[in-house]
């Protein structure tokens, strides 16, 4: 072997050549994370808010957009387009770490934060499942969203599923078991439906457990509405009174799906919020406010407000409120 080889020298980094490529090959998008349905930070839910300059060439791909959320690997990440023109409204795009969903409660809340605090007049986020009217509540860093619904109450229950073996992964505590096959799946828009169950009491809620629930989602659906997602949402009605002829109902919710619990879910919460209201009908008040704490179980409490107005048995508005307190910012390259 020749002991003095003779290599060519290495590229300097500045080389012309490595940022050609460079230039060609990656895009910078700025991101910031936020823990929304808390005011202190590494509570709540963990969310992040990734903008798309309307000056890049080209948007981000589907492909690359479901990386970023893999990457990100959050409930959820939201991505900001910025206009090309002046506008007061924001389209969006929600990732799961696997797909798109139409709509989602705490992206919501957390991206409508971070716009309306930067000042750039936004009224309207446009989501997948329809425009979303969005505004500051008081006391800062807060927002409250208009929430788009299309409600359905589908016919079957987890009892009703064709096989015993569709029950696997379902709760072995008596009282949560009997719960879960008696409860109603409900639709706040489709593709976002829940599987809604009551718990008699705070000490069966914490025996709730994440679980791999492997039956068939589909056959629970009607036809019509057999896409998206479908979880379980546990809840316990923990008080109620009157605030100047709104009726005000307290719950504490947990949400488990599979492998994993979720310390705050928004549209779950207004899908809840609105089966209650649907189920009172006209009775008492027209206008509900739902407080909703969840996460606690978790160590990340949230903290969520619903107002849900109605005419007679119809459901007119849902409103979801609820704060967001940054906890990160930076650079993502694609």
């Amino acid at each position: 072997m020749d002991e003095n080889p003779s290599y060519p020298p290495p590229l300097p980094l500045t080389s012309h050549r490595w940022t050609t490529i460079v230039a060609q090959n990656t895009m910078e998008l700025p991101f910031e994370t936020y823990d929304v349905f808390t005011d202190t930070p590494y509570r709540g839910n963990p969310l992040a808010v990734v903008t798309i300059p309307a000056t890049l060439p080209a948007p981000p791909t589907q492909a690359q957009k479901q990386a970023v959320a893999r990457e990100f690997n959050l409930s959820e990440t939201i991505f900001i387009h910025e206009p090309s023109s002046p506008s007061s409204a924001r389209h969006v795009d929600i990732f799961v770490t696997n797909a798109e969903i139409p709509f989602a409660g705490h992206p919501t809340i957390g991206a409508a934060v971070s716009l309306l605090g930067g000042g750039a007049g936004v009224d309207t986020l446009v989501t997948k499942a329809g425009p979303i009217p969005v505004a500051s509540t008081g006391g800062g860093g807060g927002a409250r969203a208009t929430i788009p619904h299309n409600v359905h109450l589908h016919a079957k229950r987890l009892r009703d599923l064709s096989s015993p073996a569709h029950l696997e992964g379902l709760s072995d505590v008596p009282a949560v078991r009997a719960a879960e096959l008696d409860a109603p799946v409900y639709s706040i828009v489709r593709g976002m439906s829940f599987i809604l169950i009551e718990l008699p009491s705070l000490a069966v809620l914490a025996q709730a457990t994440e679980s791999r629930f492997t039956g068939p989602v589909a056959e629970l659906l009607d036809d019509g509405w057999r896409s998206g997602l479908c979880c379980r949402f546990y809840y316990v009605r923990t008080g109620g009174g009157d605030d100047d002829g709104t009726e005000v109902v307290t719950l504490r919710t947990r949400m488990i799906d599979a492998l994993c619990e979720d310390p705050a879910t928004g549209s779950a919460s207004a899908a809840l919020c609105c089966y209650l209201g649907a189920a009172s009908g006209g009775q008492k008040a027209s206008r509900r406010r739902y407080e909703l704490t969840q996460g606690v179980e978790m160590g990340r409490e949230s903290n969520i407000v619903v107002h849900v107005t109605m005419k007679g048995n119809t459901i007119d508005e849902v409103h979801l409120s609820g704060k967001a307190v940054k906890v990160m910012k930076g650079t993502l390259i694609i």
